[in-house]
């Protein structure tokens, strides 16, 4: 729907008094650094939201340092949808380190995120 970091700021907010939603599905909308940082930050503090899809939303390293630290923090969330986000094994490393701490998280799709075997 072509949803930009100003719609993503929308759905930040959304998300820091709606305790309802369960699913948020963003796949193919360009929310990049700034998007995620703000959609972070607000699921730090949500606890209803248990899938967030972001496949394809131009998410970088620096995104996943941002997913990372929601999930030292969020117990809610089991389902996260990384797919087709150049976050390469770097990027990967932080997730991996913040899983350590993380007991909610049951499915992570990391499909085509640049990943050597390293990083898988």
């Amino acid at each position: 729907c072509g949803l930009s970091v100003k719609g993503a700021v929308y759905i930040s907010q959304l998300l820091n008094v709606n305790h309802t939603l369960q699913v948020l599905d963003m796949i193919w909308n360009p929310i990049s650094d700034d998007g995620m940082a703000v959609i972070s930050e607000a699921l730090k503090h949500n606890t209803s939201l248990t899938d967030l899809w972001v496949g394809r939303c131009g998410l970088s390293v620096k995104d996943a340092v941002y997913i990372s630290q929601l999930l030292n923090v969020n117990h809610t969330l089991q389902v996260l949808d990384m797919s087709w986000n150049p976050i390469s094994d770097d990027g990967m490393a932080v997730i991996s380190e913040a899983l350590k701490h993380n007991t909610s998280l049951t499915n992570l799709s990391v499909w085509e995120c640049r990943l050597s075997v390293k990083g898988a």
